[in-house]
């Protein structure tokens, strides 16, 4: 899979008319764009530079856009919607996650054609886990405003039955291909006690110089089972007043896996990293 990144010059354009022109000219027109095909049903679209394929909302959905500087990219920034349940926190997960290795964001446009007939989409987020496989990533809410019978609204989870629709066709296809489509709940990302979490790891992995030889003192502490943030950050006791930051820091590396699920103490829970959310069982 990694030659839809690595191989730029041996696969020409072939972009059918589904595709609104508007979006591959702004990308460079059809010159700037190599096509993939992964099988009869799936082809992926990318420009040669490897850059974004779709300009960013800048406003016009009713939020703002901003960009987010990822320590496991390209070097080209993120640019993400800022709403409550947008791309921001999906993107901070993908950057604290130990076994996502490197992420992109919307550098493909996915084309299918399946017995439905056609449809496309720019999936959010193209992601390499850390056992070397990958998988593309469509964040959305999976919340629904359903109206009550006394005329008030309620958030209930699931998506629009057009667009669930949508992604299952490309889910399938995907599969079918030998490949990855997995839809991410933003909200789940997005619920403040991960949101405080996710912070708390971003801070203390931007913050601390965490080298070589703070790598080898984590990897001695995990040949043990069963431990906590607690336990762990001992080996850090007089690194400053909060030990418990080098083991946040530990997660941000991909050393490590804290329990994000509640709020990170020093008894939460600490392992291993677990296989990537699209191959867990």
């Amino acid at each position: 899979m990694y030659h839809v990144i690595t191989d730029a010059d041996r696969y020409p354009a072939d972009i059918g008319s589904i595709i609104p022109r508007s979006m591959i000219n702004d990308a460079g027109g059809t010159k700037n764009f190599i096509t993939i095909k992964l099988s009869d049903e799936v082809k992926l679209h990318r420009r040669a530079d490897f850059g974004r394929v779709r300009r960013p909302v800048n406003g016009r959905r009713g939020f703002k856009t901003s960009k987010f500087h990822s320590l496991k990219g390209d070097g080209k920034p993120l640019v993400m919607s800022e709403s409550w349940v947008g791309e921001r926190w999906m993107n901070g997960y993908f950057e604290i996650c130990p076994s996502i290795s490197m992420f992109w964001d919307q550098r493909f446009i996915v084309e299918i054609h399946d017995n439905a007939g056609a449809c496309w989409s720019v999936p959010d987020t193209f992601l390499k886990g850390n056992d070397g496989s990958f998988a593309f990533s469509e964040g959305k809410t999976c919340l629904v405003l359903s109206v009550l019978p006394d005329g008030s609204g309620k958030l209930v989870h699931g998506l629009p039955a057009t667009t669930h629709a949508k992604h299952l066709r490309i889910q399938n296809a995907f599969e079918r291909a030998g490949h990855t489509y997995h839809v991410f709940d933003q909200a789940w990302s997005a619920h403040p006690i991960r949101v405080a979490n996710i912070k708390m790891v971003l801070s203390a992995v931007r913050a601390l110089p965490f080298g070589h030889a703070e790598r080898l003192t984590i990897e001695r502490v995990l040949t043990r089972n069963d431990l906590t943030v607690g336990e762990c950050a001992r080996a850090f006791e007089g690194r400053g007043d909060c030990p418990e930051e080098w083991v946040c820091a530990a997660m941000g590396r991909g050393l490590l896996e804290i329990d994000i699920d509640r709020p990170i103490d020093r008894a939460s829970r600490v392992s291993r990293p677990s296989a990537p959310f699209w191959r867990a069982k």
